[in-house]
């Protein structure tokens, strides 16, 4: 037999009011519960609240007590009588509390006699500072007792809080259990007692809320889709493959195009239009990479150029919606300026590639040549030198004073020849070797070269200071020279100075080190300054201070082959300063 509709809903409205009540008595015992759980807390905060009341209360007696056994003062001895007329009321309401816990009550048992023996105490250093004064009271406090007792005090009251705490923590767990049950069982049995009426109307609510958040959901999506797609300066567009009878891509329609498109292309009012239509010309290799993508699903970036369009690409191409459709999303950014620029960076850099080149065999073979002719020079001047030496010897005699000048000016002339000579051999030699790196000294060199002028130095007052000089990682012969041109130009150029003066150090500077040598000679203009490390150029003539115009050069070839860079400053019979630079982590530059 059917049962009928009414039936159903006088069955439903039963079954509703025996949920009700069902509800009702379940509801009525778990609140009794938890009624009685937040009773149990309560309790438990009090004895908590009276635990730390009685710790105050001591603590006042104690601070009272000592205030006055400090001072003498009857208001402190006032306060701390007070104070220990309400322990005995405390313990006994604090006994009363925990009454209900045999445990609390054994800690308790303990805790009363130390209470009393501090009580006692506190009342015999009173008596004691009353009848025999404040060094006799110090002396029994010294002994600590009373401290210890109140040690032992405040680790039973202490005791007993924590277990009150545990207490605590189970009596709130019990009534959050208590109160979670009770609110399970309510809304539980409400949702079920309603459930007959309410569960068609949950559902097409739910239903309508969520379309109406999918629907927006769409539209904020679609907004911001339309932002990005209107707002991006890289052209974009989505197109439809065009296929022939044997499946070969053969064209393709534009459904979509972004603001952009036609910046970017050149193309106007392409929008449903074929590529065909518009670039009748358009190479058959984009048509197959873009029907790649439509029929794979495999997004391709490439970069490629449309001659008829007169440009060059940088594309990703990938599916767009359902397969059967055939779209290719593509986003496209015109780089033709950018490839110019680049072939036009690599003649420029090939141009300069030769041109290095060039230069580095002509420096190659104007080195051979210089080295050469210094080389092929020596045999005539040694020639010279031995001639005016065996004419001195054998016809000194048959020559007059003149004659005799003439002879010392030839030997000398070859001795400078010479020396000129051995200078362009060394800065030739400095191109071609290879750097020999070891951790050098740097002090150790600059005493080395200091000794070796100790001769030129012979005779004159030279002061020398030297700052602390650091460990280097550089070729030390050729440090070496450095050193020696520097140190020996400072040297000559400061003779005429008494005392001399030569200062040498460093600083550390962008990762590197400066080294300087300075002096206080004869300086030099600043605006030759451009002068001073070109080979041959000498400020200063001969007759005041010799030289062969190349040890600067030399200075400035081996400071750049370890990577560094040379430069000076000074003025006209003001002194001059001497710079170089070396880099901490090791470098070398050719040439």
């Amino acid at each position: 037999m059917k049962t009928s509709v009414e039936n159903k809903i006088v069955l439903g409205f039963l079954g509703s009011v025996l949920a009700l009540v069902g509800i009702g008595w379940l509801s009525y015992h778990t609140t009794a519960g938890l009624v009685v759980a937040e009773d149990w807390v309560n309790h438990t905060y009090q004895v908590i609240a009276k635990l730390e009341s009685g710790r105050a209360i001591l603590t006042d007696a104690e601070t009272a007590q000592r205030g006055y056994l400090l001072t003498g003062d009857q208001n402190f001895l006032t306060d701390s009588t007070n104070a220990q007329a309400q322990v005995d009321g405390w313990l006994e309401k604090l006994r009363d509390s925990v009454s209900d816990n045999p445990a609390q009550l054994k800690r308790l048992d303990q805790l009363q006699p130390l209470v009393s023996r501090r009580l006692a105490i506190l009342n015999d250093r009173i008596k004691i500072r009353q009848e025999r004064g404040l060094q006799a009271v110090a002396a029994a406090v010294s002994t600590h007792e009373g401290k210890d007792l109140m040690d032992q005090i405040q680790r039973g009251i202490s005791e007993m809080h924590d277990a009150e705490d545990q207490l605590a923590v189970q009596r709130l767990k019990t009534a959050r259990t208590s109160a979670n049950i009770a609110e399970i069982v309510i809304v539980a049995g409400s949702v079920f007692a309603c459930a007959f009426g309410l569960v068609a109307i949950l559902f097409i609510r739910r239903d309508l809320r969520l379309r109406a958040q999918s629907e927006e959901k769409l539209r904020q999506s679609e907004k911001h889709y339309r932002t990005l797609f209107d707002s991006i300066d890289e052209g974009f567009c989505i197109i439809e493959m065009i296929f022939d009878d044997q499946q070969k891509p053969v064209d393709y329609r534009f459904s979509e195009i972004n603001p952009s498109f036609e910046k970017q292309t050149g193309l106007h009012d392409a929008l449903g239009k074929r590529m065909r239509e518009i670039a009748p010309q358009h190479e058959a290799h984009w048509f197959e990479k873009y029907g790649r993508v439509a029929m794979t699903g495999e997004a391709v970036r490439f970069q490629d150029r449309a001659e008829q369009l007169r440009r060059t690409y940088d594309v990703y191409a990938f599916r767009f919606g359902d397969p059967k459709y055939r779209r290719v999303a593509i986003l496209f950014n015109d780089i033709t300026k950018a490839k110019e620029a680049e072939v036009e960076i690599f003649r420029s850099s090939q141009e300069i590639q030769a041109a290095n080149e060039k230069l580095q065999t002509a420096n190659k073979e104007l080195e051979a040549f210089s080295y050469s002719v210094s080389h092929d020079l020596r045999a005539p001047l040694r020639h010279v030198d031995g001639f005016v030496d065996l004419l001195r010897k054998q016809s000194a005699e048959k020559l007059d004073e003149r004659g005799r000048r003439y002879l010392d000016i030839i030997a000398d002339s070859a001795r400078r020849m010479g020396a000129l000579i051995d200078d362009l051999l060394v800065f030739s030699r400095m191109s071609r070797t290879d750097l020999r790196r070891s951790k050098v000294a740097s002090e150790s060199l600059v005493d080395e070269v200091w000794d070796v002028l100790q001769a030129e130095i012979h005779g004159r007052r030279v002061v020398l200071k030297m700052d602390k000089l650091p460990q280097i990682e550089a070729d030390a012969a050729m440090l070496r020279q450095v050193w020696v041109n520097l140190i020996g130009n400072a040297v000559k150029y400061s003779r005429t100075r008494d005392p001399a003066e030569i200062e040498i150090g460093c600083n550390e500077e962008n990762g590197g080190f400066v080294f300087h040598v300075r002096d206080n000679g004869v300086g030099f203009d600043m605006q030759y300054v451009d002068k001073l490390f070109g080979v041959f150029q000498r400020l200063h003539r001969a007759d005041e201070f010799e030289g062969t115009g190349i040890g600067l050069a030399n200075v400035r070839r081996i400071v750049s082959r370890h990577g560094g860079r040379t430069w000076a400053e000074g003025r006209v019979d003001g002194g001059a300063t001497f710079f170089f630079s070396l880099p901490k982590t090791p470098s070398e530059t050719k040439g």
